[in-house]
């Protein structure tokens, strides 16, 4: 294997690697999304707290606890 192949192959690692990191970030992401929206749905049901109060609660912008309530998330 020449020099050449051998840069060719680091490359491909490196960018196998950074793919794999951006994928479980976004899962992660993902995943804390769904686990908001859950959380914003069972509260939205079982408490008479306002929007505004269930979103400093979740940690989430009054916005998507708005989106979550009109089912567009």
């Amino acid at each position: 294997m020449d020099i050449f192949e051998q840069v060719a192959e680091l490359r491909a690692e490196e960018g196998l690697k950074e793919g794999l990191k951006k994928g479980l970030r976004k899962g992660r992401k993902e995943g804390r999304q769904e686990g908001d929206e859950k959380t914003i749905r069972l509260m939205l049901e079982n408490t008479k707290f306002s929007i505004e109060k269930i979103a400093e609660k979740v940690g989430v912008s009054v916005a998507f606890v708005k989106k979550v309530k009109e089912g567009k998330r």
